[in-house]
């Protein structure tokens, strides 16, 4: 065993290169883009995940994200375009919200969208999914070393608790979190290998890579994640420099070099805020999500979250909640700030990555647990993250501090302090737990989750023992096995939608036309199936609106009058009705809106055809005219003729 994992660590990125490979060529991805087929009728094939199940509760991604990315493929105006004529039907950034792929120069920070510019749409999202899952776990392996002082051990269980953590799982494919991630670690890794070579040539290459991950992380566009995780990098990155500073010697050509690196950055950052400057504005100034200020507070419940997300792959829907809202890391919490304390105090060990990350931890847990004054929320950014996003960043440190504790910590306690210690730990936080999740926990998850903690925690005052490190990779194994390598379906290939009558016909009547189209909401449909249409190419009104068009909704609403309902990031409910009633507007939550549209109105919009699943014939009068096209799967396609 021992020789086999020195040879897969030998190899790693090889292993990691020809799995990438593979992976893609049979495209594998995670998306739960087979749930689409759940809407669909006379269905003449049912596609099913090789492992898993879709996940109707990750609409973000399979709902929204991937039919956005998808219609990238197939824009009238060409392949991957900056400013897409698909969605919204009119010109939209696709590059900075919701981030697309895009044929661009700003596609450079992008790397992981490469893949969609030279493969086709199933390698493409094969690529996409698989390339970060692979970098993520090399990237945090790569800086466990660093942060472990090369203990492999450390390192993969690491590397194992920060990639199929369940938060990561069930955020993996939206919001960049992903990225943010690879990108703040990788850069980590670069800085470290630049402070201790000599050699030029590699010191650009490594701030080549810092380049790309700077920018990469700025693009990620998610303030709620970005500035929490900005502060854990921070520190990281101060104790970085302070630990490797005996061993960096620096010239000119570091000044040069850093200044090099610091105007491209600019240069390309300038050029992107050139382009999507407006959309930027246009999204601040929203009254949904807005730049509303957060002065944090109220989340002193997720420190007890972690051990119910042990059952989520697996087990029943909760009533109150969604499973992603309370996915946490599984950090073990309190004993990374309890191993830090022993080291810093009783070992008196001053530490820089210790104290640093402690400190960081205080501060982020303050925000979470307390309401600060606006002008310090402001002050430190914080006021651009909810404290049930930022509590990320808590969870993040909790895991940074147990490794990095673990390899510092000695001694060690006696049997029955650890046995006492574990279990009183143990019954509390599984009692927390189980009154947290209101009955979603029941006796045998209680049962389950005490025993499990109790291990764990008992493994871990053992800590510096080598039998009680390979128990901890055993137990950590255990728990990414359950709590997230499940989340996401592993599916193979794009044909659960393009080999669909109904999709195809979309296409070939959009291919005749590309008219503009509009999703009528009247039986029923609105989410998800608002965005059907985007995936054959077919420029839809109110398909998901990631940003709004007040030009557009003015025409509708020439006084403003209902502008607070429609200037917001919004899935738009249209309801054809041929009645004596003026179009007007509802607010259904702070995301979705419904215009009941009447249909003298449709010219205003100049709409060329409606998707619907109810017979629109019913509605034509003298001035306007519904056509059937189709029928398929259970949908109506009607073209709009203007007598």
């Amino acid at each position: 065993m021992e020789k086999l994992t020195g040879i897969v660590y030998k190899y790693r990125f090889w292993i990691s290169g020809i799995l990438l490979i593979l992976l893609v060529f049979f495209e594998i991805h995670g998306s739960s883009i087979l749930y689409w087929q759940n809407y669909l009728s006379n269905l003449t094939y049912i596609y099913k995940p090789l492992i898993g199940i879709s996940r109707g509760i990750r609409s973000d991604e399979w709902a929204v994200n991937t039919p956005m990315l998808l219609s990238q493929y197939y824009n009238n105006s060409g392949l991957f375009p900056y400013f897409s004529e698909t969605i919204r039907g009119t010109l939209t950034d696709t590059f900075i919200i919701y981030g697309q792929p895009v044929r661009d120069v700003a596609i450079f920070f992008r790397p992981f969208h490469w893949g969609y510019l030279l493969l086709s749409p199933a390698k493409g999202l094969s690529f996409f999914w698989i390339s970060r899952v692979i970098a993520l776990f090399l990237v945090s392996f790569e800086f466990g070393m660093i942060l472990t002082q090369k203990s492999k051990l450390l390192s993969l269980i690491y590397a194992l608790l920060i990639t199929w953590s369940p938060v990561v799982q069930w955020w993996f494919a939206i919001n960049g979190l992903v990225e943010m991630l690879v990108f703040g670690q990788l850069a980590l890794i670069m800085i470290t290998l630049y402070m201790n070579n000599q050699n030029y040539y590699k010191r650009s290459l490594y701030a080549l890579v810092v380049l790309i991950c700077a920018g990469g992380y700025i693009l990620t566009f998610y303030p709620a994640w970005q500035v929490p995780l900005a502060y854990v990098f921070l520190v990281l990155f101060i104790g970085v420099v302070l630990e490797n500073r005996k061993h960096f010697h620096w010239n000119k050509k570091d000044v040069g070099i850093g200044l090099g690196l610091i105007l491209f950055l600019s240069i390309g950052m300038i050029y992107i805020l050139a382009k999507s400057g407006g959309t930027i504005s246009s999204v601040m100034n929203t009254v949904y999500p807005g730049g509303s200020a957060e002065t944090g507070g109220n989340q002193f419940s997720r420190l007890f979250l972690y051990p119910g997300n042990l059952f989520f792959a697996f087990s029943r829907e909760l009533t109150y909640a969604n499973f992603c809202e309370l996915a946490v890391y599984f950090d073990f919490f309190p004993m990374g700030i309890i191993l830090t304390g022993w080291v810093l105090f009783k070992q008196k060990k001053a530490d820089i990555f210790l104290i640093l990350m402690l400190l960081a931890n205080t501060a982020l847990i303050l925000w979470c647990l307390f309401s600060w004054p606006e002008w310090l929320a402001k002050a430190t950014l914080l006021s651009y993250s909810k404290p049930v996003r930022a509590f990320l960043a808590v969870g993040f440190l909790n895991i940074l501090l147990l490794i990095k504790a673990l390899v510092l910590f000695e001694g060690g306690f006696s049997k029955w302090i650890k046995v006492g210690a574990a279990l009183l730990m143990s019954v509390v936080i599984t009692l927390l737990s189980r009154e947290l999740y209101e009955g979603y926990l029941d006796l045998k998850m209680s049962i389950l989750i005490l025993f499990l903690l109790f291990g764990s925690f008992y493994v871990i005052l053992s800590g510096n023992k080598d039998w009680a490190r390979k128990v901890l990779l055993v137990i950590s194994l255990a728990i990414v096995f359950v709590a997230g390598l499940f989340v996401n379906p592993v599916v193979s290939g794009l044909d659960a939608v393009y080999q669909q009558n109904l999709i195809k016909k979309i296409q070939q009547i959009n291919s005749a036309d590309n008219g503009l189209w509009i999703v009528d909401s009247g039986a029923e449909i609105g989410f998800p199936i608002i965005n059907l249409p985007l995936m054959a190419g077919a420029p839809t009104i109110n398909s998901t609106n990631v940003y709004p068009i007040l030009e557009r909704w003015h025409l509708l609403d020439p006084d403003g009058s209902e502008e607070d309902i429609y200037n917001r990031y919004a899935h738009i409910s249209m309801n054809l009705t041929n009645t004596n009633s003026e179009t007007n507007f509802v607010l259904k939550s702070p995301d979705l809106f419904e215009v009941n549209l009447n249909i003298a109105d449709l010219e205003k919009l100049e709409v060329s055809y409606v998707f619907s699943k109810r017979d629109l014939s019913t509605l034509s009068n003298e001035e306007v005219s519904l056509i059937e096209l189709a029928d398929e799967n259970g949908f109506k396609i009607y073209t709009v003729n203007y007598n």
